[in-house]
């Protein structure tokens, strides 16, 4: 049987389509889950899972230039060098726990992406950065 071209373009669409409905259904699992972080023996140190965590959670805003926002993301260099954080409060570990949790502006909350691990590997890295 020979394959036409309608069928060849066919059979691509359907593999696109299979492709596209699979990424909805597993990318959120994995992208949301709180165990999505598998570290490995060589990250032992907090600051280092800390900053796993910041490159697959933060540094794409934070870090980012010329975001389509009207209002850029602060960075976060030195955040605890200052006495307050950009939105005015003070910078302490608790109330930067309380922004990752909670969110703020166009921040998204990350209470059911990072787990309290990870939260504070998080904070030890940025007090490093």
């Amino acid at each position: 049987m020979r394959v036409t071209r309608k069928n060849a373009e066919r059979k691509s669409r359907w593999r696109e389509v299979l492709w596209l409905a699979l990424s909805v259904m597993v990318f959120p699992r994995v992208a949301c889950s709180r165990n999505n972080m598998d570290y490995g023996a060589r990250f032992a140190s907090a600051e280092t899972r800390g900053s796993v965590v910041y490159e697959k959670n933060c540094s794409q805003c934070h870090d980012a230039e010329n975001l389509p926002l009207l209002k850029q993301p602060p960075k976060l260099k030195e955040l605890f060098q200052k006495k307050e954080l950009p939105s005015g409060a003070p910078a302490t570990d608790e109330q930067v726990k309380k922004t990752i949790l909670e969110g703020r502006a166009t921040m998204p909350p990350f209470d059911r992406i990072l787990d309290q691990k990870q939260i504070d590997d998080l904070l030890k890295y940025l007090h490093k950065l």
